[in-house]
């Protein structure tokens, strides 16, 4: 049987190819990735190089952990949330700029050949998770500062309790929601593992929980607005995407793109493009959508607000002794307060 596409299941996979006695090593994992089809993008390719010829199955693995393997990272741009897994915060993580960045950063930490310099000079570690996705796309979207077809959307799995399908909420730009959270978790993991190597599986477990969460409270992973804000502060994210967009200058066919396009338009792209992404993504809170911890819905036509709002409310949840550590727990407490807001009370819908 496929495994659900949970982050547990990849930790299930990591672990048997990690493993010594199986031959495996922290970069097996990375190296497996690029085989499949993680690394596609030019920018990718000139900093860790053409990827080696598509792999077998390793022993390590079953069928189905094979199968849902492949399926999660051979690129598809069409289709960029078959690459998805749902993480234990409740985010949905991309794999292929995880997988990109946790490459990168084992490199930079002396595991693996050495990355290139790249000339005009960029980061390798920001070029394969975010810059060069965030930068072809604001380079290809129209302007303005409401750009809704470069960044996003979001969506939603069929069951969070055995995630099998992620529908997005609309058509996704190169940037959807998926990829921009695998990009800012590969850049926060990769900065870790330049340090100093780990086995990939224990990095993520940490970083991740398991299990759908951690009694011992959130894990690293729901404070990555926070810790990725730090790493692109001060202007970091906007030079390293125009940076990125000057390699592109270089690298076929990429190069063709950006003939027409000059130094003061770079610039601008690189600004408009760092400053939207932060405001998504990292200056704004992360909402969980009602389709994704299972809402019934609404009885009745509800009326649409029409701001500005005199007030808002905010509510505390039912259980104030006993709050939930988990996202499948969050989201079970969620449907319990909206069956006993409309079953037992008669309400039209949850009423916080």
């Amino acid at each position: 049987a496929v495994p659900p596409r949970h982050m547990d299941s990849v930790l299930d996979i990591l672990d048997a190819l990690e493993s010594p006695a199986r031959g495996g090593s922290p970069g097996t994992a990375a190296a497996l990735g690029r085989g499949l089809g993680v690394c596609s993008t030019p920018g990718c390719r000139a900093v860790l190089g053409e990827p080696p010829e598509t792999p077998e199955r390793p022993p390590a693995l079953t069928a189905g952990q094979w199968q849902l393997l492949t399926e999660l990272l051979r690129h598809d741009p069409a289709t960029p949330e078959r690459g998805a897994v749902l993480a234990p915060d409740g985010s949905t993580v991309a794999l292929g700029p995880l997988l990109a960045g946790i490459e990168a950063g084992l490199r930079s930490g002396g595991f693996g050949p050495p990355l290139p310099t790249l000339d005009p000079p960029a980061d390798p570690l920001w070029a394969v998770t975010i810059a060069e996705a965030l930068g072809t796309s604001f380079l290809l979207a129209p302007g303005g500062d409401d750009n809704a077809t470069a960044l996003g959307p979001g969506g939603c799995w069929d069951d969070v309790e055995n995630p099998q399908n992620y529908t997005s909420a609309g058509p996704p730009s190169p940037v959807p929601d998926p990829v921009a959270i695998g990009a800012m978790d590969g850049v926060i993991l990769g900065a870790r593992l330049a340090r100093g190597p780990l086995p990939v599986a224990e990095l993520l477990r940490g970083y991740y929980g398991t299990g759908n969460g951690s009694e011992e409270g959130r894990p690293p992973s729901s404070y990555r607005r926070r810790d990725f804000g730090a790493l692109a502060g001060q202007g970091r994210l906007e030079k390293e995407v125009a940076a990125v967009l000057g390699v592109l200058r270089t690298l076929s066919p990429t190069a063709e793109l950006l003939r027409d396009v000059g130094t003061r338009e770079v610039a601008d792209v690189a600004r408009r493009a760092a400053r939207e992404f932060s405001e998504r993504y990292v200056e704004c809170p992360h909402i969980v959508p009602r389709c994704l911890w299972g809402a019934r819905p609404y009885r009745g036509t509800p009326a649409p607000l029409r701001p500005p709002l005199g007030s808002v409310f905010l509510h505390h949840t039912l259980r104030p002794e006993r709050p939930c550590r988990s996202f499948g727990a969050c989201a079970r407490d969620m449907r319990d307060m909206q069956r006993f807001h409309q079953d037992t009370r008669g309400w039209d819908d949850i009423g916080y």
